[in-house]
């Protein structure tokens, strides 16, 4: 094994063989050219009876002759590995990265909590399209993802993966790849599913439910299937739940570097255990604010004896008492950096903002579906079907407790009445210009802030006909109705008014007629504000000490805002498909089709929220943004040659498909492959194709927000507020991407019944979707000229102050990805009375990064320790590898799945000592760059007791109890990483 990690390393060419040597993958990717002594997951097709219409193709075909790679993962898969859902099985496959689960939602408030979508190639949800029957599904939320949850596992056959882009099949977000997923619309007879799974550590405890049945009727003419399935996962709790997340490891800034030099021998960032923020329930004298000739200058605590504005000697190192009426000592920790210390006082609680958070969001879902099929005539069938399903998120929690300095530069005044005169007399005595003070302090008394749940109903209603025309040409045509209504409530949020309105708390003025209220000395005091305005209800806040804010003021500033979202989405389509004429070779086959769509999406939120009164709002109106769309294609599939020498075969695949948007004008997509056997023992392909991504209703939401902060303009000179805006662009266009898929499919016959697939993929996105940050657009456009368009000058064009600078989404990056997808399987039969079969799968990333409009690139391949800078794309391994073992016999089996990560990066931006180029002084110096690998094991097994059709099943995942690395911060990347330990989940099911 440690040479074969070396093989794959080095990215050399001896990759495909170590594989076959290995001969074991996740998913079988393409089936015999004649049938094998196989199990149904070897074979997917065998025995599905009828015409394959295998994803990334509308040409009825098997997935052998697909020039696009489509990898097949049966229901086989999930119930030998004992897996309660398709979502699960998907994202444990190495060309997949887990970016919307549970575990990796984390503190992340979004219109589905807890939601399990794809994302393949490590491109971004949106750039995968997700399909039922090859039919669209109605999104989840309004940034286009699909949430597995609300289809029910039992009743998926198998799931097809097209890795390569498939726009001129499908349409728009084709991208990445095509998941589809396939019903078994021809069950017949009764299916039960039922298992509860826990933790080893007690939690994560969950129960999952399905039922499903199918029959036919009116003397075979017609077949139903029905079923359900409810899942429920009561999560884990906050970060202090596990050791690894205990440890708190995090980015604290060196003190010691200092204009370019580390004066004490460390890198400028550093990565460290026990990193606390500098707060506690009482209140930590952070700094001072002194104004004198009317300059105000703030001096902050002493670091390392350097800093030249440190606080007067007398100051340093205090807090506030638990009654806030003194000044007491405080211990701070060692490389005191801003608001980050390594340890310190004992009164600082671990994790503040972060242990509401939970490692995995609690969710349930119930869903249901029903499909029937009718043969009208000989040459002509209907169907319908119907899904319902309801999904609730949470609660999850996006930061911790109120976390302050207050009022910003402001802070709190010397004058204010919660300062008590023996305060007020020691820190004018250290420095008599003191004119305010800032606290870092963690208010426990107002709970865990930006708590949020969600939940979303989703309902689809299909009608389709499918019939014949003439010889070998057949007709299908399709309605499709679907409907998600989501509602996000996030609780305990905090007002902008804490930090500034309720903040300014003066001494009421003689003859104030208002409310006044008394400090816990019984001092009256009231807001400033009400001196103008006596009827202004604020209500003056004390932050100094525990327990300071009292249940009046919790309850007028700490409220809870919502949002809806009602997404619709119908579309009508019809398809011809059969062949023309005869090459020779074989008949030329042709489909082509149109399909019209419109896609709606609208939502409302709460009052306060639309007069921007929160300070971190979580949630956002959405005005109706309606895209219509019309289009229509063409494949064709042209075999050249046909049992000849050295040419067992050879076929040409295209197709192009003309698409109208409303919203984003016209899009040609087109496609050009071909297919290539020169013997049964192997088969060369290769596609080449042009893809389009919309924007989605999230990301064309014409709502904007206005902060006003301070900028260094390189124009006007100096530093001085500028209106930042950021939000949605309903003047997006579309996304445009050249995709090129290469590979061979061996099956030695000097081997049999070994499978192996490779293929090279290579993908260039233009005009990705992306945000630049403010600063960046102003250095971007003053010294390359870039981005100067997102910039409003008060006069002449970059001769005149920055009034305003535009930070929505605009088309402004690029992404690049290259790998290496491999894919076997392998059958030895009769091993002492039993079948052994190997699975592997493995994906090799040469190359993933985005580049911004101002040229930057960010490398996102081998790095699995940051998120990076554009949105939706988060870093990947170099390679990963899935591979599955199983022995079954007539009455039991076992199996073992094994999952391998390398080491990887931490951060792409930075260089450590284990790197070239590292240099102490330099500012992106790091002391630990590097990730350490992980081996998981899990194992499962089935016996069936001899009670026809019933089994009963267990698993133990993550074996060896393997946490996180140790160098990732805090939750520690649960895309790639198991943050839950050892698991365990017993079941049964039947089949009758």
């Amino acid at each position: 094994m440690k040479k074969f990690n070396q093989y794959l390393a080095r990215g050399g060419s001896t990759i495909a063989f170590a594989i076959a040597a290995f001969a074991s993958p996740a998913i079988a990717q393409t089936a015999p050219a004649e049938p094998v002594e196989a199990s149904s997951a070897q074979d997917p097709e065998a025995g599905s009876g009828g015409e394959i219409i295998v994803t990334g193709s509308r040409i009825g075909r098997n997935s052998f002759d697909s020039p696009t790679p489509v990898n097949q993962i049966s229901s086989e898969r999930m119930e030998n590995l004992a897996l309660p859902s398709v979502s699960e099985a998907l994202n444990q496959i190495p060309s997949f990265r887990a970016s919307t689960t549970p575990t990796s939602n984390l503190f992340r408030v979004s219109g589905a909590i807890g939601a399990n979508s794809v994302d393949l190639r490590g491109l971004g949800g949106t750039r995968t399209l997700t399909l039922l029957d090859g039919r669209r599904f109605v999104p989840s939320t309004d940034n286009g993802a699909v949430d597995l949850n609300g289809i029910p596992s039992a009743l998926i056959q198998r799931t097809e993966v097209v890795t390569g882009g498939a726009s001129a099949a499908y349409g728009a977000d084709a991208v990445a790849g095509v998941v589809n997923l396939i019903l078994d619309v021809k069950m017949t007879g009764l299916k039960a599913n039922f298992s509860a799974g826990i933790s080893e550590q007690g939690d994560n405890k969950s129960v999952s439910a399905s039922l499903a049945y199918g029959s036919s009727f009116a003397n075979d003419r017609g077949h139903f299937i029905v079923g359900g399935e409810f899942q429920k996962n009561y999560g884990i709790g906050g970060c202090l739940a596990r050791e690894f997340c205990r440890r708190a490891v995090n980015y604290i800034p060196n003190p010691g570097y200092i204009g370019g030099v580390s004066t004490n021998g460390l890198p400028a960032t550093l990565v460290l255990p026990d990193v606390y923020f500098v707060m506690n329930p009482s209140g930590v004298l952070a700094s001072v604010v002194q104004t004198v000739g009317g300059v105000r200058t703030t001096l902050g605590q002493q670091v390392n004896n350097t800093g030249a504005n440190s606080l007067p000697t007398a100051l340093r190192n205090l807090q506030f008492n638990e009654a806030g009426t003194a000044l007491v000592p405080f211990q701070f920790g060692n490389l005191l950096s801003g608001t980050f210390m390594q340890g310190g006082d004992p009164s600082v609680r671990p994790n503040y903002g972060f242990n509401g958070a939970p490692l995995r969001a609690p969710t349930w879902h119930a869903s249901g579906l029903a499909h029937v099929d009718y043969e009208l005539t000989d040459d002509l069938k209907v169907s319908a079907e119907v899904m319902f399903s309801r999904v609730h998120g949470g609660p999850v929690q996006a930061s911790g407790l109120v976390q302050t300095p207050v009022g910003g530069s402001v802070g709190i005044s010397i004058d204010n009445p919660f300062i008590t005169p023996a305060v007020r007399a020691q820190l004018l005595a250290a420095n008599p210009n003191i004119t305010a003070i800032n606290v870092f302090a963690a208010k426990e008394e107002a709970g865990k802030q930006l708590k949020a749940v969600s939940s979303n109903d989703v309902f689809r209603a299909v009608l389709a006909l499918k019939g014949g025309l003439f010889g070998d040409w057949d007709w299908d045509a399709s309605y499709i109705h679907g409907e998600t209504h989501s509602r996000v409530d996030v609780s305990n949020v905090r007002l902008k008014a804490v930090d500034g309105q309720a903040a300014a708390a003066i001494t009421p003025p003689a003859g104030y007629t208002g409310t006044i209220y008394r400090t816990p000395s019984g001092a009256p005091v009231i807001c400033s504000s009400s001196v103008a305005n006596p009827a202004d209800g604020c209500i003056p806040i004390n932050f100094l000490g525990t327990n300071s804010m009292t249940p009046e003021v919790l309850s007028k500033y700490f409220l809870t805002e919502f949002q809806t979202r009602t997404i619709k989405q119908d579309s009508i389509a019809a398809n011809v498909r059969g062949s023309l004429f005869d090459l020779g070779a074989g008949p030329a086959q042709v489909a082509l089709g149109f399909e019209w769509r419109r896609d709606t999406a609208v939502g409302t939120t709460d009052a306060l929220t639309a007069a921007n009164a929160f300070v971190t709002p979580q949630v956002n109106a959405l005005p109706m943004v309606d895209r219509k769309v019309i289009e229509g294609y063409v494949e064709a599939s042209l075999p050249l040659l046909a049992d000849k020498p050295l040419a067992k075969s050879l076929t040409i695949d295209g197709s192009v498909r003309r698409t109208h948007y409303n919203t984003a004008g016209n899009a040609t997509t087109w496609k050009l492959g071909g297919v290539y056997e020169p013997s049964d023992a192997i088969m060369f392909r290769v596609t080449r194709s042009h893809d389009i991504r919309a924007p989605t209703a999230a990301e064309s939401n014409p709502n904007t927000i206005t902060l006003l902060s301070p900028l260094a303009d390189p124009f006007g000179g100096g530093s001085h507020p500028v209106n930042i805006v950021s939000g949605g662009n309903p003047n997006l266009g579309l996304e445009t991407a050249e995709t090129m898929t290469a590979g061979v499919v061996l099956r030695p016959g000097f081997i049999p019944r070994l499978r192996v697939a490779v293929d090279y993929y290579k993908i260039d996105v233009d005009g990705a979707i992306d945000a630049l940050t403010a600063p960046n657009i102003l250095t971007a456009c003053f010294s390359q000229n870039l981005a100067c368009n997102l910039i409003t000058f008060s006069g002449a064009h970059k001769a005149s102050a920055v009034t305003t600078v535009l930070t929505n989404f605009q088309n402004l990056s690029k992404l690049e990805a290259r790998g290496l997808e491999i894919v076997s399987d392998y059958r030895v039969p009769d091993v002492l009375g039993g079948n052994l079969d190997f699975q592997l799968n493995a994906n090799y990333v040469f190359r993933l990064v985005s580049i911004s409009a101002t040229g930057v690139e960010t490398k996102f391949d081998g790095v699995t320790g940051n998120s990076g800078a554009l949105g939706n794309v988060l870093g990947v391994p170099r390679y990963k590898l899935d591979g599955v073992i199983t022995y079954s016999r007539p009455s039991w089996s076992l199996t073992a799945h094994a999952r391998y990560i390398p080491e990887a990066i931490l951060d792409p931006t930075k260089v450590g000592p284990e790197q070239a180029g590292y240099n102490v002084n330099a500012a992106n110096s790091v002391n630990i760059n590097t990730v350490d690998s992980r081996f998981y094991l899990n194992l499962s097994a089935t016996i069936r007791p001899g009670i026809e059709g019933v089994e009963v099943y267990g698993s133990v995942s993550n074996v060896f109890d393997k946490y996180p690395p140790g160098q990732l911060r805090l939750f520690g990347n649960p895309l790639h990483y198991d943050v839950v330990g050892r698991a365990y989940r017993l079941g049964v099911r039947a089949k009758f």
